[in-house]
């Protein structure tokens, strides 16, 4: 349930043939603002990608995000500290959406109470599936961390220590150069994308969302209802798309963290090289000194 309204006023001296308007957004849980920024009309929202230039639309599509991630996350913080044997986290009971016009005033405003299902067996059950499948994964990881003969981390759970060239070493050696370039690549590749456990995590629920779904729409076209039967119809083109796109993106992301870890330990062999090169010349000069 939700109730909303809608100012359809334009703000005070503003102009169709001016620049596009501002407004600022606000996602407050329980009176707690958690999330909050300032866009422009017709510029893609950065929770919601909508590039609307209505107030009441660019709401709504707030709206639907936020009440589906205040149920869904606090749903999967419950199931994790089911899990991990430690108290339930405290659900968020009034989720509330704010846009405002430049001058602050408010343009649109909802608010919902959400209901939590309750959490079953079955759900526990899938959820610790789930965490044992992504465990494997990583294991078969591990068991590919091999490049060459040259060991790399996890892509995404990179271990080694920054590393910083010592005075030993000749500031003018290109490879430090190269050791640089590689490693900026790499974290580049990384930061285009999600990393790929939670892409794993939202792929989760989005399959799941997807189920639900269709044993709505099974249960609604059995009872004959039309309406009820394109409404779930609906709902499940939506979660099906979500399932696709979570899908897309978690081999994108995959693809890119094996890609960055590749050109980490590359880098890797680079400084091995560089360090191996220098210790014989310390010995050297120790042999000297003695």
């Amino acid at each position: 349930m939700h109730d909303a309204t809608d100012t359809t006023e334009a703000r005070p001296g503003a102009s169709a043939d001016g620049p596009a308007e501002s407004y600022t957004w606000e996602i407050v849980h329980d009176g707690a603002t958690v999330e909050s920024g300032e866009s422009y009309l017709g510029d893609a929202h950065p929770l919601t990608g909508s590039t609307a230039g209505q107030h009441y639309e660019i709401a709504c599509g707030i709206f639907e995000q936020a009440c589906d991630a205040a149920v869904e996350e606090h749903r999967y913080e419950v199931m994790m500290a089911r899990v991990e044997d430690r108290p339930e986290p405290r659900s968020v009971t009034v989720v509330t959406v704010l846009l405002r016009y430049a001058d602050g005033s408010v343009a649109v405003s909802m608010t919902a109470h959400p209901r939590h299902r309750p959490i079953t067996d079955q759900d526990l059950d899938e959820y610790r599936d789930y965490l044992e499948w992504a465990e494997e994964d990583h294991r078969r990881f591990l068991e590919q961390k091999t490049l060459g003969d040259e060991p790399f981390d996890l892509p995404w759970e990179s271990t080694e220590d920054e590393w910083t060239p010592d005075e030993t070493i000749d500031q003018s050696d290109p490879r430090l150069a190269r050791i640089a370039e590689l490693e900026a690549e790499a974290a580049d590749i990384r930061a285009e994308v999600f990393d790929p456990d939670h892409c794993r995590e939202l792929h989760f629920r989005a399959d799941q969302k997807q189920r639900e779904a269709r044993t709505a729409a099974t249960e609604a076209a059995a009872t004959g209802d039309t309406a009820a039967l394109a409404a779930a119809e609906r709902e499940l083109a939506h979660r099906t798309e979500r399932v696709t796109r979570w899908t897309t993106l978690l081999a994108e992301s995959t693809a890119a963290y094996l890609q960055a870890a590749a050109l980490d330990a590359e880098a890797t062999q680079v400084r091995r090289a560089l360090q191996a090169d220098t210790q014989p010349a310390e010995a050297g000069l120790l042999g000297e000194s003695t």
